[in-house]
């Protein structure tokens, strides 16, 4: 399935140094003066001070990633390979196999954060982050719930999927991996769907599951913190996120962004 770009509207215009109009007559005053505008060199000026102080903090940034979590996650790395040896020296061998493969699991995982956290160092560094299509995103959530979770998922697509902001694309895709991360922990679920609906005005996510559900309308319990994750991370993109769930099943997550475009009055 093929997604169709989208063309972004224009934007305002802003012309700089155009000559005086009479409209500019009305202009407010500042001590009985017209206020004066900055010379357009001084304002380049400014811009490029301000993108250098903040391309510094960013590259401190990166730095203190990389000296920080980066090397925790080697400690823990390190520290697993200890603890898998003293284990298979503590429990008979027919056990051995569950705890390698446990231990994979988690080793695996590690890999994964790692990678995550060498491209944020990456896009700090430089400036950028690297731009996957949001159904290919969501396609690397399934695979790797699929690692780890016998639960079988289908992901259907319809209608014009495309972002318009890599934060879109990344709540989308983070929605997706805490909804099932929490499909693998809670619901014992045997089938989930997932369904992406886009439309020139949105763009809607929908993952339901016949697991074992919940009260939707209670406070969230430990270990379902995700739901408020998920939640704020949608609405402070000003999109909706509902959740629909019953004891006993199923439970619907609904996540919608809407088309952004700059205004053009």
């Amino acid at each position: 399935m093929s997604a169709t770009a989208r063309k972004k509207g224009a934007g305002k215009r802003w012309d700089a140094g155009r000559p005086a109009t009479e409209a500019d007559a009305s202009a407010p005053k500042v001590n009985g003066n017209h206020a004066k505008q900055a010379p357009p060199s001084t304002k380049v000026a400014v811009g490029q001070s301000s993108a250098e102080t903040l391309k510094k903090r960013l590259t401190r940034l990166a730095l203190d990633v990389h000296d920080g979590p980066m090397q925790n996650l080697a400690v823990i790395g390190f520290s697993l390979s200890d603890i898998r040896r003293r284990m298979r020296t503590l429990v008979p061998p027919d056990e051995h196999a569950n705890i390698d493969a446990g231990m994979e699991q988690i080793t695996t995982e590690l890999g994964r954060v790692e990678s995550e956290l060498r491209a944020l160092i990456g896009a700090l560094e430089h400036g950028g982050v690297t731009s996957v299509p949001v159904v290919d995103a969501i396609e690397l959530e399934i695979a790797e719930f699929q690692r780890r979770a016998a639960a079988e998922v289908t992901l259907t697509v319809e209608g014009d999927i495309s972002t318009e902001t890599d934060s879109q694309r990344i709540a989308l895709q983070s929605v997706t991996r805490a909804a099932l991360a929490n499909v693998a922990k809670h619901a014992a679920a045997e089938h989930v769907s997932i369904r992406v609906r886009g439309d020139q005005d949105s763009l809607t996510l929908e993952i339901e599951d016949d697991g074992r559900g919940f009260k939707s309308t209670a406070p969230p319990k430990r270990g379902r913190m995700g739901l408020v994750g998920m939640k704020d991370r949608v609405e402070l993109l000003g999109g909706e996120f509902k959740v629909s769930s019953r004891p006993g099943g199923p439970t619907t997550i609904t996540a919608t962004l809407h088309t952004w475009r700059p205004d053009t009055a």
